[in-house]
């Protein structure tokens, strides 16, 4: 009887339309993450099991993340889009119309990635 390890990261891309597709967090192992982005300073990763992007200067696209999660066996077992209205306060609402629409309009995608090890 076969046995099978998984491997399961989250990625969520931020501001796809505003952001160049460069804001995005990779959540999962960290040894994994490290194969994908070897050049990853400490600072982006927020614990163990999270890398933030926007913690990265030389950060990658988004595109360029799942073409090596590809590479690497993973596979998309899921995926899914929105967009959603960021709370306003007070203070919020003295900002700039460019900034209060950047912020009304946020987009985000998630990827489920699953690579399967059988022994």
């Amino acid at each position: 009887m076969s046995q099978s390890r998984y491997d399961v990261l989250s990625l969520l891309v931020r501001n796809v339309l505003l952001s160049n597709s460069k804001q995005f967090q990779l959540h999962g192992d960290k040894q994994i993450i490290i194969q994908i982005l070897p050049t990853a300073p400490e600072r982006a990763f927020l614990s163990t099991d999270c890398y933030d992007s926007s913690n990265d200067l030389n950060s990658i696209s988004y595109i360029d993340i799942l073409q090596r999660l590809l590479r690497l066996g993973f596979h998309i077992e899921s995926s899914t889009s929105g967009s959603y209205n960021m709370v306003q306060t007070k203070q919020d609402k003295k900002v700039d119309q460019m900034q209060q629409q950047q912020q009304q309009d946020s987009y985000v995608l998630q990827y489920t990635l699953v690579r399967t090890h059988t022994s």
